[in-house]
């Protein structure tokens, strides 16, 4: 039996395509991080973007001949191309992140015996417990330490550049931080907005703040400008949430805001009544926000996270794709570079002791004595008052028994 075979022609194999070489390296840190193109804070490589960028691009735009020109039409032995869409601009979109900071060691608290006041009772610590009914300081503001820890703040922070709008608590301590700490971010225009939605929580003196009038007196840069109070309104110093609902509902309000806020900053528009132009560029927008660590970590949703003093952290909102897999849409996200790394500039080195009073501490000494006097005032009239209600009460019983007689 014979089988007939047909000759396999086998076609000649075209020239290889060069290979394509595209430099997709971080750039150079370009911040004043105290490392040197630190890995940290260098650029990171945006695989979405690098996509879209590939998605741009054909073979004849990142491929050469011989003779190091363009090719035009496509390689031998490929019958397409990498479509070339160029219906939208090829420029990345610019991003928000928002940089958390913690206000730096607050001021002179006392020990719990208010009567025995020497200067090694004189804590350096804002929220010890003091006098009467676990009241403190009322507005407290920052120890000589803590205002050194905001100087250093100022110069470790590496994101001064890209601060388009800075956030406050008015109470007295984040002021400060935010004044000492940032001087080059409100010289160039930027004014320290004071948001009243920022404070602390709870009833203790030390978050009980100040009146308009008293923080015109104590930081002259609210009449020059610098400070902008236009948030506040007469009687904002008074907290009251007495639920725990209460306090989650003014976070959520926050979170909400901030959003709002995301869209007004990058597309520009007006916020609580403040306008804002648009932004452009490929850089991203920096929103920095100075408040307390126990409010920072419920906004965060990590109650029981702790911030140090002057402690930064950056977070982000979720993106769409984020969104879509089930990603809460207000869930503030810490970038991978922040979460890395501790970012505390001074920290707390010795006793938390100050044996300096000045005129400051003459202050807090007399609001306290004021409120001790508040307190016994309260006391008496209270006492008075039973009393009066009890020698009432007697009458009445008098006349009941004459009465049956």
């Amino acid at each position: 039996m014979s089988f007939n075979v047909a000759p396999i022609n086998i076609p000649p194999k075209g020239p290889a395509a060069p290979a394509v070489v595209m430099d997709v390296s971080p750039g150079k840190c370009t911040n004043t991080c105290p490392k040197q193109n630190c890995a940290i804070h260098a650029a990171k490589v945006d695989s979405k973007e690098l996509a879209d960028i590939m998605g741009r691009l054909s073979l004849s735009d990142i491929t050469t001949n011989n003779n190091n020109k363009p090719r035009s039409g496509p390689l031998p032995g490929l019958g397409v191309t990498i479509p070339r869409p160029m219906s939208g601009p090829l420029i990345r979109k610019a991003k928000v992140k928002f940089h958390f900071v913690r206000h730096a060691q607050s001021d002179l608290s006392l020990s719990s015996d208010f009567e025995a006041i020497t200067p090694s009772s004189l804590f350096a610590v804002h929220n010890i417990r003091t006098i009467k009914d676990n009241t403190t300081f009322r507005d407290t503001d920052l120890t000589p330490h803590g205002r050194e820890q905001a100087r250093e703040l100022g110069l470790y922070f590496p994101f001064v550049d890209s601060i388009k709008a800075l956030f406050a608590s008015p109470l007295r301590r984040c002021v400060s931080t935010s004044l000492i700490a940032f001087p080059s971010i409100y010289e160039r225009g930027v004014r320290v907005t004071l948001w009243e939605d920022l404070r602390e929580f709870g009833y203790a003196q030390c978050n009980t703040g100040s009146t308009l009038h008293k923080l015109r007196e104590n930081f002259r840069e609210i009449k020059t400008g610098v400070v902008n109070t236009e948030l506040l309104y007469g009687g904002w110093e008074f907290l009251y949430e007495p639920t725990v609902e209460d306090r989650m509902e003014r976070v959520e309000k926050v979170k909400r805001e901030l959003k709002e806020f995301e869209h007004v900053i990058l597309n520009g528009g007006t916020w609580k009544g403040m306008v804002y132009l648009p932004h452009y560029g490929e850089e991203d927008v920096g929103v920095l926000i100075v408040s307390h660590g126990g409010f920072l970590a419920k906004l965060m949703n990590y109650p029981k996270q702790n911030w140090s003093n002057a402690e930064y952290r950056t977070f982000k909102f979720p993106s769409e794709e984020k969104i879509a897999a089930g990603c809460p849409p207000l869930h503030l996200l810490q970038t991978k570079a922040s979460y890395a790394k501790e970012h505390v500039p001074l920290k707390q080195a010795g006793p938390p002791f100050h044996f300096e009073i000045d005129n400051t501490t003459q202050e807090r000494l007399l609001e306290i004595q004021e409120y001790k006097d508040h307190i016994e005032n309260c006391d008496r009239k209270a006492r008075e008052g039973e009393a009066r209600s009890f020698a009432a009460f007697m009458k009445s019983v008098v006349a009941d028994e004459d009465a049956r007689d």
